[in-house]
C-alpha cells in the first residue's frame, strides 16, 4: 500500500494522541480547509460532549487550521475506527501555509447541520495543545479559542 495525506483539525492534532491511534508518521506540515469553518456538533461519549466537525461556508476567507500528516494509507481505516460507525472521510485540496495546494488528502466530516455547542474543556485544550505542538503562531492559537471556544450565545 501507498501513502496518504490526512488533514487533522480537531484532537488529531495532538501529536501524542496521534502516536498512540496511528503510530508514526512520515511528514506533518501546517495546512488549512478553505471555505470551511470549524464547529462542534457532533456529540461524543469518548469525550462526554460535543466534537469538532467542519461545514462548507463557500466562503474562501473562512478557513478551518490544521495539520496534514503523511500516514501509510491503511491507517485511514484505522482513524476511521476511532472517528465512529457513521464517518468517513472525504477527499479535498487542502493548502498549505505557503498556498500550495495538496490534492485528495482524507478529511473527516459528519453530515451535521445542528448549531455548534461548547466542546469540553479537556478537548479544547488538546485541540490547543495539538496547535503549539506543530508551531502554529499565538495570534492563530488565540484566534481559535475566541471564535470557537466561546460559549453559544
Amino acid at each position: 500500500m501507498g501513502e496518504k495525506y490526512y488533514f487533522a483539525y480537531s484532537s488529531n492534532l495532538n501529536i501524542f494522541q496521534m502516536m498512540k491511534r496511528v503510530g508514526e508518521w512520515a511528514t506533518s506540515k501546517r495546512a488549512y480547509l478553505e471555505g470551511y469553518k470549524l464547529v462542534f456538533n457532533v456529540k461524543s461519549s469518548r469525550w462526554d460532549g460535543y466534537t469538532a466537525n467542519v461545514q462548507k461556508t463557500r466562503n474562501s476567507r473562512d478557513k478551518v487550521y490544521g495539520v496534514i500528516y503523511l500516514l501509510r494509507e491503511e491507517k485511514i481505516a484505522v482513524l476511521t475506527s476511532y472517528e465512529g460507525e457513521n464517518s468517513g472521510p472525504m477527499y479535498r485540496d487542502v493548502k498549505l501555509e505557503d498556498g500550495s495546494v495538496i490534492h485528495d488528502v482524507a478529511v473527516y466530516r459528519w453530515d451535521k447541520d445542528k448549531p455548534s455547542e461548547k466542546p469540553p474543556k479537556i478537548y479544547q485544550d488538546t485541540i490547543l495543545e495539538g496547535l503549539k505542538q506543530h508551531g502554529y503562531t499565538e495570534d492563530i492559537i488565540k484566534k481559535v479559542q475566541r471564535e470557537f471556544f466561546q460559549s453559544p450565545d
